[in-house]
């Protein structure tokens, strides 16, 4: 089920807020629960299950995590890295065996029977919620979740289930007690909410389609101008795709009475990879940073070995490898790992960039395209050759499918919307909404706007088939 589905708009969303503001409020996280599970249940009976142990699981954790934590002797220490390796576990299972079993049969030369085991969706980010919790246990951030139903609604709250904001638990669950739904946070929500289903519906859909199309023809099938058309749409499409799914869900988490972390942070105005890492996928880019960057940086330091660029390096590897199963995935991570790293070193050296600003934006955005190609090509292969026909170093097929086969007035529209809609007007018109804030015709306007661009974008979903997230397979 997604939030631009027909069926969460329609039945469940609107039955899930309603229950929530009838049920009693010291029912109202019971609710929740049930209602978020339901929303897991969606995509099958087994992968609830194995989503059911895996939670009651991390909460037995953490309760012996929490008796163990004034422990002096070795215990505390075996628990930890037991607690944390059976989560990482638990990942590499149902996301990359079949990755590791292909590596290993094509070493060895034998074929490896097939495991049957479920699709589970956002299993990266409800696994990382889970480390970060026993984590921050261990170092004595938080005190182990004692209510079982407490534990149970942050691991499963459906808001960020399947797609995050990645949500730590002290964060979270210092709202329960005082988890207050009124209008002021349902008319939030809804505003927020609509921003991201038009992001999702509007631009990332129409744009979706086209991308698929190039993407979908051998990889010298493409001129160069239709290829550079592929990426820098897709560049726009998963932006305005995981965005729009972050305001949903912050939106949802508002209309819940639950503040849910920024994700975003208008990524393509970064003028270096270490600041569009800071605006892009924050709450990701924040836990590796607290999770692995920070601790490999205290223990390399302390042993005066190594240096920030190799540890910047494994960070983007793993990040890499988290986004998915594919070598494409980790020459991604690898590539903006690469750039980083060169920033960390000069940053080391005190050495500051002379160029203007122009110029290194454009040679950030083209970083970052380059990642994108690599990142939506089913194969490494495939993103290779991509390139190759992008820089004019391989020869495409002539197929006869040239700009105009695929640019037509909708997309080029919508591309204008796109890169519209990725400038900070507030900041960039300030004086204008200044104004605006202050006149009396503010909340009535907004309310229009709002409402044009709600029933748009329903519009939009009752006649549009494409409507998958990117970001629901990592």
């Amino acid at each position: 089920m997604v939030f631009s589905s027909q069926i969460f708009l329609f039945a469940f969303l609107p039955l899930c807020v309603l229950g929530a503001y009838l049920v009693r409020p010291d029912f109202r996280k019971y609710f929740l629960i049930l209602a978020s599970l339901a929303f897991f249940a969606w995509t099958g009976k087994r992968p609830l299950a194995l989503f059911v142990i895996f939670a009651l699981a991390n909460y037995g954790m953490g309760l012996l995590q929490g008796r163990l934590r004034d422990n002096e002797g070795p215990g505390k220490k075996i628990a930890n890295w037991l607690v944390i390796l059976s989560n990482v576990a638990f990942l590499l299972a149902f996301k990359y065996l079949p990755f590791f079993t292909n590596i290993l049969g094509g070493i060895t030369g034998t074929e490896f029977p097939k495991i049957d085991l479920p699709v589970l969706l956002g299993v990266s980010f409800f696994v990382f919620s889970a480390i970060s919790y026993q984590y921050d246990i261990y170092y004595n951030k938080i005190t182990p979740q004692k209510n079982i139903a407490d534990f149970l609604l942050y691991i499963s709250f459906f808001p960020k289930l399947l797609q995050g904001p990645i949500t730590r638990a002290g964060d979270f669950t210092a709202q329960l007690a005082n988890n207050k739904l009124n209008l002021d946070n349902l008319s939030k929500g809804v505003y927020r909410f609509t921003v991201g289903l038009a992001k999702k519906v509007i631009i990332a859909d129409q744009l979706g389609a086209m991308v698929d199309q190039i993407f979908a023809n051998p990889a010298n099938a493409n001129g160069v101008s239709v290829a550079w058309l592929g990426a820098f749409g897709y560049a726009m499409q998963i932006f305005f795709d995981f965005s729009g799914y972050t305001d949903m869900a912050i939106g949802l988490g508002q209309m819940l009475g639950f503040d849910l972390p920024e994700n975003f942070n208008f990524p393509y105005l970064a003028l270096n990879i270490s600041d569009f890492w800071r605006r892009w996928h924050i709450t990701l880019s924040s836990w590796f940073r607290d999770y692995v960057f920070y601790p490999l940086e205290f223990k390399r330091r302390r042993q005066k070995v190594f240096r920030t660029e190799s540890n910047t390096l494994i960070v983007f590897f793993l990040t890499g490898f988290w986004h998915g199963a594919g070598w494409q995935f980790i020459v991604w991570g690898l590539w903006h790992g690469l750039f980083a790293s060169l920033e960390a070193f000069l940053r080391d050296k005190k050495i500051k960039a002379k160029a203007p600003a122009i110029v290194r934006y454009l040679v950030t955005m083209l970083i970052v395209l380059v990642g994108w190609v690599l990142f939506r090509s089913p194969g490494l292969g495939y993103g290779l050759q991509y390139l190759g026909v992008m820089f004019g170093l391989l020869k495409p097929l002539d197929t006869g499918l040239n700009l105009t086969w695929y640019l037509n007035g909708k997309i080029a529209f919508v591309l204008a919307l796109a890169i519209l809609a990725c400038i900070p007007w507030k900041q960039t018109l300030p004086k204008f909404f200044e104004k605006f804030s202050e006149s009396k015709l503010q909340d009535p306007v907004l309310l229009i706007a709002y409402l044009i661009l709600l029933g748009f974008s329903i519009m939009m979903v009752m006649s549009s088939t494409y409507s998958s997230f990117i970001y629901f397979k990592f």
